[in-house]
């Protein structure tokens, strides 16, 4: 739609490596959205991101997600794998209208963005 060159896209089953992950070829940017949905999963995401940035070290993870709970957290895991993340404002790039791409949540939610990469 956006007429970019050859986008190669990869599904993964977060905290596992397999044979496609491991021979993938060199990557600047990893795509997630919405990921951090049930905390049961933080950690495998967080191991998966992880490995793929050892490889990729100039690589960055860009992810959005949905405020659920203020006790969920990511910052101990980060800390844990050697990583960092940068908030990123929606109206740094225009994405903080309540309907966006003729799409609107239902109710009130908060969506945040944030670019994580290697500590």
């Amino acid at each position: 739609m956006n007429r970019l060159p050859h986008v190669p896209v990869l599904g993964l089953t977060w905290g596992r490596l397999s044979p496609e992950l491991l021979s993938l070829a060199p990557i600047d940017i990893i795509l997630g959205s919405d990921v951090f949905f049930d905390p049961k999963d933080f950690e495998d995401i967080l191991t998966t991101i992880y490995f793929l940035l050892e490889k990729n070290p100039q690589a960055q993870f860009w992810t959005t997600y949905q405020v659920r709970s203020a006790d969920w957290s990511i910052e101990a895991l980060l800390y844990k794998w050697n990583l960092k993340s940068i908030h990123i404002p929606l109206h740094s790039f225009g994405a903080d209208k309540e309907h966006l791409a003729s799409s609107s949540l239902p109710g009130r939610h908060t969506i945040e963005m944030m670019i994580i990469s290697l500590a």
